[in-house]
């Protein structure tokens, strides 16, 4: 009866845990050491929503000039992003309330976010 209640209250607190991330992952992201080459002065704005949706723009000069919408899910802090059939894993290296770094798995590159 107590390793069952054991891994009850481990489940719960794992559960939590992922929760609480998910929500400090919600909101808009500014993408820091964005590399211009445009020379239109280009953000990039990530928007992570409640219902699972990634909203991704470029902005320059105040006007959005591109936006695409993916689907996205966390779990066991792994990102994956879904746009049409193909996917893109990302690890959580930080996120906390003001920064958010991602690796991305298959090219082994850290992303630094700052809270937009």
């Amino acid at each position: 009866m107590v390793k069952y209640l054991t891994i009850i209250i481990l489940f719960i607190s794992i559960s939590s845990c992922q929760e609480i991330q998910t929500e400090k992952l919600i909101g808009s992201w500014k993408m820091e050491d964005v590399v211009d080459t445009t020379g239109k002065n280009i953000v990039d704005k990530s928007t992570f929503t409640k219902d699972n949706l990634l909203i991704s723009e470029f902005i320059s000069n105040g006007k959005t000039i591109e936006k695409d919408i993916f689907n996205y899910s966390l779990k066991n802090n792994i990102l994956t992003i879904k746009f049409k059939e193909q996917y893109s894993d990302l690890k959580i290296v930080k996120l906390n309330d003001s920064e958010m770094e991602l690796l991305n798995i298959k090219e082994n590159k850290i992303i630094r976010y700052v809270k937009f």
